[in-house]
C-alpha cells in the first residue's frame, strides 16, 4: 500500500526547510548534507560551464567553488504532483578557483518526489544586472 501524498502545506515547509539546508551546507563545505538533498542526476546551470552533483559537491569541499555568504529573500513555491519549483532572490559572496562571482542572483530550484522523498533535481542561477 502507497503511503499518501503530504498536504500542500506541509509539502512546502518541507521544500523550504530543505532549501534552508542546502543553503547552509554550501556555506558550512558540507558535502555529506548536499548529498542527502541532491538528486543523484542532478545539474546545476550558472555562470561556469555548470555541473553534475559529484562534480559540484567536490569542488564545495575541496574549497574550488567558496561560499562565504547567501543570503536568500523572496522564496517562492509552486508544487505540481511529484514535481516544485523554489524561486528565489540570492545576494552571494562566492568566489570560484579564486575569481569573485559575488552579486545578486535569480535562482530556480527544480524538486522531484521520487520513492516518497523530495530531491533537488536541478537548479539554475542568473546574475541580475
Amino acid at each position: 500500500m502507497s503511503q499518501p501524498h503530504p498536504s500542500h502545506v506541509e509539502t512546502e515547509q518541507l521544500l523550504r526547510q530543505l532549501n534552508e539546508e542546502w543553503v547552509k551546507a554550501l556555506v558550512r563545505g558540507d558535502g555529506e548534507t548536499l548529498d542527502r538533498i541532491m538528486a543523484d542526476d542532478f545539474f546545476f546551470a550558472y555562470p561556469m560551464e555548470g555541473d553534475d552533483k559529484q562534480t559540484f559537491i567536490d569542488d564545495i569541499v575541496s574549497g574550488a567553488i567558496k561560499v562565504e555568504h547567501l543570503q536568500r529573500e523572496n522564496v517562492g513555491v509552486r508544487i505540481w504532483e511529484n514535481t516544485a519549483v523554489l524561486t528565489a532572490k540570492d545576494s552571494a559572496q562566492w568566489f570560484y578557483q579564486g575569481r569573485d562571482f559575488s552579486g545578486q542572483y535569480k535562482v530556480i530550484h527544480v524538486y522531484a518526489r521520487r520513492n516518497q522523498q523530495w530531491h533537488l533535481v536541478a537548479v539554475q542561477a542568473c546574475p541580475i544586472i
